[in-house]
């Protein structure tokens, strides 16, 4: 064999094997991105996916709807991309980055991979550790004391998201603001009439 076809074989050798290699990789990157079964506006799919299981974790399924059913990741992703400002959207993402590597050395794994039990007591832990917002009054914050905790700013737009779903309003938060219907001239059977 001549040395010219040796290093044009080792070449396309080496060529192959880290070809091969590379491939391998893709394959597994691609199988590692999460599915979802729709398209996020500002997160990207991996950070959806987590705010999604997130989200499902504070707010579960049980007798009422759970956060993904009503579509609570969806407003998070939307009210992250329409409402925050630039600073305080670059502080939220790196909050969930924060979050996941917390999640990797505590567990082991990133928060998706974990048991649900696991994810429970992962953000106990957050919740407890995570500033109350500052007093208000009439929506209006006393004392604003610079912004608001990750999981704090999180778990209020999945609360806002889930309790003003129409679903929920419609059929879980039924309010009646006088109980029974009001009646002028009704008249009274031995109660006390206190208007006398």
């Amino acid at each position: 064999m001549n040395r010219r076809n040796a290093l044009k074989t080792s070449a396309l050798f080496m060529g192959y094997t880290v070809s091969a290699a590379a491939l391998t990789e893709t394959f597994i990157a691609c199988a590692k991105e999460a599915h979802l079964d729709w398209k996020p506006i500002f997160l990207t799919n991996n950070q959806a996916n987590t705010i999604a299981e997130i989200t499902e974790t504070i707010l579960p399924k049980t007798t009422t709807p759970g956060a993904k059913e009503l579509g609570v990741p969806q407003f998070v992703d939307k009210m992250l991309k329409e409402l925050l400002s630039e600073a305080d959207q670059k502080d939220f993402l790196a909050g969930l980055d924060t979050l996941e590597d917390r999640c990797k050395s505590a567990n082991g794994q990133s928060f998706v991979d974990c048991t649900p039990a696991q994810r429970e007591a992962f953000l106990l832990t957050l919740d407890k550790e995570a500033a109350p917002f500052p007093p208000s009054l009439w929506g209006i914050t006393l004392k604003p004391a610079g912004p608001p905790a990750f999981y704090r700013r999180l778990k209020s737009l999945t609360l806002l998201g889930y309790y003003t779903s129409e679903k929920i309003g419609k059929e879980v938060l039924a309010y009646d603001p006088v109980p029974g219907p009001f009646i002028a001239c009704m008249p009274l059977n031995g109660q006390n009439a206190w208007n006398e």
